[in-house]
């Protein structure tokens, strides 16, 4: 049987739905920033309507899950049309394409794509160590991962955005995807290592990402609000950062 997720009949109500931006969503994810963090982001920046669900039993809902994991996404249009979708990167390309932050034309999407690929990438290693249970190992993971992917992916991004005019954006002089995936990756490396690798002074071009990002209004009023700071105190509890 197909699951839910993946049933051919919601084509028409993707469809319908992927121009809606009065819609209101439900972001099912733990309590701590961690993979759900930029779809709160995208939601926030656009002004969208959303609301957290935390399972309380998460074991006992998962199998509801298509891979048996979140973050999912509930979007209910304002006339009742109801679609889902798993796995973070799938929701953040469909609110990035909904919001306007994937481009203009394929070119700038492509760009899009390169840059948030080379992120995750960055972000994937600098997880990997931080699962390693024995210190002295962590240490030296930790170690591997700053002076070569995060050197690497520093110097590279700092030329891409000073070739980008230093305006805080990479692509044109507007918010993408990739704006918001960098800002995340640059807040996650200020934690873990404060400013020794990424400061104002040091990398202009990559910190006024971070600082362009947090001037959105609507991003900037979620993140005061007693809900933010609950999630980014349980994530500096479990992640260190």
């Amino acid at each position: 049987m197909v699951h839910a997720f993946f049933d051919p009949a919601q084509a028409a109500a993707f469809n319908a739905a992927a121009s809606k931006k009065d819609s209101q969503f439900e972001v099912r994810y733990f309590a701590l920033h961690g993979l759900g963090n930029i779809t709160r982001v995208l939601l926030a920046s656009s002004g969208a309507k959303f609301t957290n669900f935390n399972p309380e039993d998460w074991p006992a809902v998962k199998p509801e899950a298509p891979f048996g994991v979140m973050p999912l996404l509930k979007e209910t249009t304002s006339d009742g049309k109801v679609i889902q979708i798993a796995e973070s990167d799938a929701i953040e390309r469909y609110l990035s394409k909904k919001f306007g932050y994937y481009g203009d034309d394929i070119f700038e999407e492509t760009l899009i794509n390169t840059f948030v690929a080379n992120d995750n990438d960055v972000l994937g290693k600098i997880f990997g160590y931080l699962m390693i249970k024995d210190a002295e190992q962590k240490a030296e993971a930790k170690e591997k991962v700053f002076t070569g992917a995060v050197a690497n992916w520093i110097k590279n991004h700092e030329l891409h955005l000073k070739n980008n005019g230093s305006n805080g954006h990479y692509v044109g002089n507007k918010h993408t995807l990739a704006d918001f995936k960098t800002s995340q990756l640059i807040q996650i490396i200020l934690g873990l290592s404060g400013q020794d690798l990424i400061s104002e002074k040091e990398t202009p071009a990559l910190f006024k990402v971070k600082t362009t990002v947090d001037k959105i209004p609507s991003l900037a009023a979620w993140r005061a609000t007693d809900e933010f700071k609950a999630l980014a105190e349980k994530n500096k509890e479990l992640l260190g950062f």
